[in-house]
């Protein structure tokens, strides 16, 4: 719980902050998460499925368990808790979707976005998620680890159209 309090404290924080009154992003990681969003529907593209919509409470959720799996030291869809994804955007209060799943991936190479989105697609899971049709919304949110390496989450839905 008290994780959750002080996720939700700094999230407050870095959103709240400064940086984002004069128009810039509260997030540390935002130009690497736009970069992967993009990314994402590219390869969506190319396989003819819509764009998913990037939403920005879906990057909170997202961003939450990249700092948490940072923070605890852990590097699993379902936290120490037992707090797995669904559960967690019932904590964040996300409603109204009908399908939803998961990536998660960690990196320390020079071309971060690169390698976790090909190892996504290397990975017989991960691709599902990226290819599964209904999906139509997203977040993603990056946090760096002690040791430098950078850890990413992307939550995928599907909301009624």
């Amino acid at each position: 719980m008290q994780a959750a309090a002080f996720l939700l404290g700094l999230w407050l924080a870095l959103w709240l902050s400064p940086l984002g009154a004069r128009g810039e992003s509260a997030a540390p990681y935002a130009d690497l998460e736009a970069s992967l969003y993009a990314g994402v529907n590219a390869v969506r593209a190319q396989q003819h499925l819509i764009p998913l919509e990037r939403r920005p409470e879906l990057d909170a959720v997202a961003r939450a368990h990249s700092l948490d799996m940072v923070t605890r030291h852990f590097f699993d869809h379902v936290n120490p808790d037992g707090e797995n994804p669904l559960q967690r955007l019932e904590r964040w209060r996300i409603e109204g979707f009908s399908l939803a799943a998961e990536n998660i991936g960690i990196t320390d190479r020079p071309d971060p976005n690169r390698e976790i989105l090909q190892a996504w697609l290397q990975s017989e899971v991960h691709r599902r998620n990226l290819y599964t049709p209904p999906f139509n919304a997203t977040g993603i949110g990056i946090a760096r680890a002690p040791n430098g390496s950078l850890v990413y989450t992307q939550v995928y839905v599907t909301y009624p159209r």
